[in-house]
């Protein structure tokens, strides 16, 4: 075959493959076309129409109240006369219709029902809707300037609007896009009216009372507030033009007035009235972006009606745990803890000595779960605080921050007094309220009054290997036992009987790493209260620290509600009361048990 007419047919192949491919594949098949031709607006995109004209007749005559026109501005639905925001969803939905009406047949129209113009871009769609078919539930519509009437679904006109009042969105409130950074309740009469202020600090973006006193807001009790009024829904569209006489609803002095604002200027007022006579469930209702007068439930003119001590913040203290250097009580005793560098805890005054995490961490979290119970007073003078056992404070708790130019910045300080009934008087360094609250609740820390309840719970630490001896005193005799280098025990010169060694090595493990249950007493103890008896039940171990030997004491007392015993252990210099883990003191008991060779109870 020639090679040149080769050339050419394959390039006319490839055109036609490339045409094929181009334009036959965009193009509509058989049923696609037909299709198409069978709906009654092909071209018709509800997301380019910018507005919406519908008149609808009454007894064939047009009405001004049965005119209604939207339009669409930054996809929101707004209607006019009066200017006020749609339904956006409703509208959208209706103009869905139209991309999915099909033909149907031809009639003769009579007078429509309702006349709709629709704005799509350039192009402006007239149409008359006339009645519903007696068979199928179909709708006969019209095209203004064209001669044919279709029969199409009933859903166009089933959707459309009896008055604007059905498109207008029942949204009381919109504050989404609102900016304010203050609200002024307002409620009652002129004889016994109650106001207050609130205003979002700019810096941390929480509510505070400003009036009628400074204090601390409940942030979360003012957001439910506010996502309420965004969620209230009009019940009642009553009038649009109520003129100047708002007296028969209630508002010309409304029953409440809540008004939001930036900066001392207000951006939008609302007031509540009194309730229609046939509906006490729901207030007229006002509000200065819309002159219009509507209904809304009563229940959100009564929680505004509600005195500002109940928007006030219920917590006692709220602080970070994590901003806290420096803890600083005065109780029992004054004692002190301070931060390490490597983030923890140590008592620094009155003794040295490590700090347990988990107590200090319980004793934040305790301090901020206190809750302000009763208001005593709002306002009270130094005069005044002696009564409530506050000049001086029964006890004092300060949180301090960081260092800043050799002082800790105060946090956050309350002041405890004397006890009411269940409760305490309270006062935080901040405010010039008194309050109380109540300290001891179930399961809940106590909070500490010594600094030896905040102390580690470690009591000592060493190995099996350590140990070079041990002395037992039991019911008025002594056993002494010695451990050599290759962990042989052996009764001492003077010292006889028989002892499990293997239990011995266990409670010798045990008691290496001795931790307190919880911390009890410390100083002055009754022994007797603890059940300490005389001769006592003494344990002492001997370590070895290279070239000294340290001597360990420990002596058990009765039972603690935990189980184990009580057990005295010099402690910081003190002698330390605290509660001995029952397995720790179990393992050592099978020791005792040994040497007196008793088989069964614990001693």
């Amino acid at each position: 075959m020639n090679s040149k007419r080769t050339f050419y047919l394959t390039v006319l192949a490839l055109g036609v493959f490339a045409y094929i491919f181009v334009f036959e594949r965009h193009t509509l098949d058989t049923q696609q076309r037909a299709e198409r031709k069978m709906k009654l607006f092909p071209d018709f995109d509800a997301a380019k129409v910018t507005s919406v004209d519908i008149f609808l007749r009454s007894n064939g005559v047009i009405h001004v109240d049965q005119v209604i026109h939207v339009d669409r501005t930054n996809d929101q639905w707004w209607l006019t006369r009066p200017n006020y925001p749609a339904q956006s969803t409703v509208i959208e939905n209706w103009l869905d219709l139209f991309h999915s009406l099909n033909r149907r047949a031809y009639i003769g129209l009579e007078e429509p029902q309702a006349t709709a113009i629709i704005q799509q871009g350039q192009k402006k769609l007239r149409l008359r809707l006339g009645a519903k078919t007696q068979i199928g539930e179909m709708l006969y519509l019209q095209q203004v300037g064209s001669d044919g009437v279709y029969v199409t679904e009933s859903a166009l006109l089933d959707r459309l609007p009896a008055s604007a009042t059905d498109w207008r969105d029942p949204m009381f409130l919109n504050l989404s896009g609102l900016k304010f950074d203050r609200l002024q309740v307002r409620a009652g009469t002129r004889e016994g009216q109650r106001w207050f202020n609130v205003e979002r600090d700019p810096s941390n973006h929480l509510w505070r009372l400003t009036d009628p006193r400074p204090a601390r807001a409940d942030n979360s009790l003012l957001q439910q507030l506010l996502q309420k009024l965004q969620n209230a829904r009009v019940g009642q569209f009553v009038s649009d033009s109520p003129g100047s006489d708002l007296e028969p609803y209630g508002l010309q002095t409304p029953e409440v007035m809540l008004a939001f604002g930036r900066g001392t200027n207000n951006v939008l007022t609302v007031g509540f009235g009194r309730s229609p006579t046939n509906n006490p469930g729901q207030v007229y209702a006002w509000r200065s972006n819309y002159p219009m007068i509507v209904t809304v439930p009563r229940l959100l003119a009564d929680e505004l009606r509600a005195p500002y001590t109940d928007f006030l913040d219920k917590r006692l203290i709220e602080f970070a745990p994590t901003a806290v250097n420096r803890i600083e009580v005065r109780a029992a005793e004054a004692f002190a803890l301070e931060k390490q560098a490597n983030g923890t805890w140590r008592i620094v005054h009155p003794f040295n000595a490590p700090a347990d995490p988990a107590l200090v961490q319980g004793f934040f979290k305790r301090l901020n779960s206190l809750q302000i119970v009763d208001l005593v007073k709002e306002v009270v003078t130094a005069e005044d605080l002696p009564s409530y056992g506050l000049s001086p404070p029964k006890r004092q708790y300060a949180l301090k921050g960081p260092d800043a130019g050799g002082t800790n910045q105060l946090i956050a300080r309350i002041d405890f007094g004397t006890n009411k009934e269940d409760k305490v008087f309270v006062r935080r360094s901040d405010e010039n309220s008194v309050y109380t609250t109540r300290l001891e609740e179930k399961e809940d820390l106590p909070l500490p009054v010594a600094a030896f309840e905040l102390r580690d719970r470690r009591v000592w630490n060493f190995t099996t290997n350590q140990v070079a001896g041990v002395t037992i005193e039991f019911k008025g005799k002594t056993y002494k036992l010695q451990r050599n280098g290759d962990g042989i025990w052996r009764f001492a010169e003077g010292s006889q009987g028989i002892v499990n060694a293997f239990a011995l090595e266990e409670a010798m493990f045990r008691l290496g790493q001795l931790w307190s249950r919880a911390w009890i007493a410390r100083g002055n103890v009754d022994p007797a209260r603890y059940g300490f008896t005389d001769p006592p039940h003494k344990l002492s171990i001997d370590v070895n620290h290279g070239d000294k030997i340290q001597t360990l004491t420990l002596e058990f007392g009765g039972p603690s509600i935990s189980g184990g015993p009580y057990a005295l252990v010099d402690l910081d210099a003190e002698r330390t009361l605290f509660e001995c883990p029952f397995k720790i003191y179990n393992a050592y008991s099978e020791v005792v048990r040994s040497l007196i060779g008793s088989v069964g109870a614990a001693p």
